[in-house]
């Protein structure tokens, strides 16, 4: 859903704990609550080959000035001739307990220990078939880098049959770890992509561990917390930790609720008439993402929805319809209701959003932009309004 603001409890409590940990790598938002699009990528990219078979793109003539049409004014436009919104007072929902229990509690300890874990590697040797490999390669077609060809630290088997394609895998077996090599592999002739429908290419390569089935997971004591954290002893971060989570758990499990109530006012309203440029806007924005995404993989879009994202042009169209459907819902209610949050809400909504996410209000700001952010904040009063009249069980 485009306005619902849920995030995976742990993978949330993860991310805004990131300012205690003691690292120069950039945190990444864990988390659209804007209701951008994501692409799920459904294969490997180049050298993997890809399966899908979801069928020609359906022509939409003209889809690219679409991207340039006004956006749509929900605030302006009567919305009575678009949209017949239905009950939203006195809905049921069931909502579970606030209260983190020390069980729980360890859970999220345990899950945190485990995104640190890593698999034991071999730093010498030579490679077997079969073997599990972390690589870095490069591929060149006459010489030149091909678009997604390139891999840095990369898992590959030695083995045929895992993949990627012919020759690829199996160029690895008998190699010494640390030596770089090259070898040349050729395309299918059906591979998708123009360039590389049955070319024969070069791969630069090298092998940097052989990669174990022993999976170390660290142990939480002073030294961790130290290595990892700006705290001095366990007890400290335990405290602190602990704290956070809780918050976490609280909001997500609010979030969980108007999730729950804004499916209830979404499945009672009715579209008697979609706003066309709302539309075409929409899927003009999403489809360019995933133009952008195949230009990236050196493919076209209907090869790159098809073999990589698992989805359809006529599915990316059904989805914009449905973000337009819930614009249409959410403004003819905060209308009705008189939602108006001000700005202090707004930029206390928008605080809140970056600390959630581990990031600086800045960076969250360039990430999702202030529109998407302050539409979501709206959204949060108006499910906050309609909770208010809900009946709420506690489960």
């Amino acid at each position: 859903m485009k306005k619902i603001l849920i995030f995976l409890l742990a993978a949330a409590t993860l991310a805004a704990f990131a300012s205690c940990r003691k690292t120069e790598e950039e945190d990444k938002p864990i988390a659209d609550i804007a209701g951008n699009p994501t692409v799920t990528l459904a294969g490997d990219p180049v050298p993997g080959t890809g399966d899908g078979t979801y069928g020609e793109t359906p022509e939409r003539e003209g889809w690219e000035a679409w991207a340039e049409l006004p956006a749509f004014d929900y605030t302006a436009a009567d919305l009575s001739k678009y949209v017949e919104v239905g009950n939203y007072k006195g809905l049921s929902v069931t909502k579970m307990s606030e209260t983190l229990t020390d069980e729980e509690f360890e859970d999220e300890i345990d899950t945190m220990l485990d995104s640190y874990s890593y698999y034991e590697e071999i730093a010498a040797g030579t490679v077997s078939e079969g073997d599990r490999l972390r690589v870095d390669y490069a591929g060149y077609k006459d010489g030149v880098a091909f678009a997604g060809g390139t891999g840095v630290d990369q898992e590959v088997v030695a083995s045929s049959g895992t993949g990627y394609i012919p020759g690829f895998a199996e160029a690895y077996i008998g190699k010494t770890i640390g030596e770089e090599f090259s070898f040349d592999v050729a395309f299918p002739e059906d591979y998708g992509v123009d360039d590389l429908n049955g070319q024969t290419v070069t791969f630069v390569t090298t092998v940097h561990a052989i990669v174990t089935d022993n999976l170390i997971v660290p142990e939480l004591n002073d030294a961790f917390v130290q290595e990892h954290f700006t705290y001095s002893n366990t007890e400290e971060f335990r405290i602190a930790y602990r704290e956070t989570v809780a918050r976490q758990k609280a909001y997500y499990v609010n979030s969980q609720m108007y999730t729950d109530l804004w499916q209830q006012v979404l499945d009672n309203s009715t579209v008697k008439e979609y706003p066309e440029d709302a539309v075409h806007k929409n899927y003009a924005d999403q489809r360019s993402y995933y133009e952008s995404y195949a230009s990236y993989y050196g493919t076209d879009y209907v090869t790159f929805l098809s073999n990589y994202a698992a989805t359809t042009d006529d599915e990316i169209y059904a989805s914009a319809e449905n973000y337009v459907k819930e614009d249409l819902v959410m403004y003819a209610l905060v209308k009705t209701l008189g939602i108006a949050p001000t700005e202090e809400e707004y930029a206390d909504g928008i605080t809140f959003y970056a600390e959630y996410n581990g990031m600086s209000e800045e960076e969250i700001l360039n990430y999702y932009g202030e529109d998407s952010l302050r539409t979501s904040v709206l959204w949060q009063k108006l499910m906050e309004k309609i909770a208010e009249d809900a009946v709420i069980t506690e489960g």
